[in-house]
């Protein structure tokens, strides 16, 4: 079944989004399934938080990803080695402040 990741950030400074943005995206492409050595992110896609509501809780970023089922999503939260190069990354010299994370799957409540 379908799993959905959405990550919001807030930033230091604006000087992170860029580069937080760049990482974020090329992860499809770097993140390999550890058995079959392929890309298994199926989407990732993102913008800036534009909801006038005020609940946004200072984020400025957010993103949604697409896997395949729960096992990639654990793989990827618990132990592909890229994105755990991409959380260091955020944390330090992209000055990443706080970061909401939530998953779900389409239609199940």
């Amino acid at each position: 079944m379908v799993v959905y990741h959405i990550v919001a950030f807030k930033t230091k400074s604006a000087a992170g989004l860029e580069p937080l943005r760049q990482g974020f995206l090329a992860l499809p492409e770097k993140c390999l399934h550890p058995k079959t050595g392929k890309p298994y992110i199926q989407i990732a896609r993102g913008g800036k938080q534009i909801s006038s509501e005020g609940k946004d809780r200072g984020m400025q970023v957010c993103f949604v990803m697409e896997f395949e089922n729960e096992d990639d999503l654990a793989y990827y939260i618990d132990e592909d080695p890229v994105h755990e190069d991409f959380k260091k990354q955020a944390g330090g010299e992209w000055d990443v402040l706080d970061v909401v994370a939530m998953d779900f799957n389409q239609g199940v409540f």
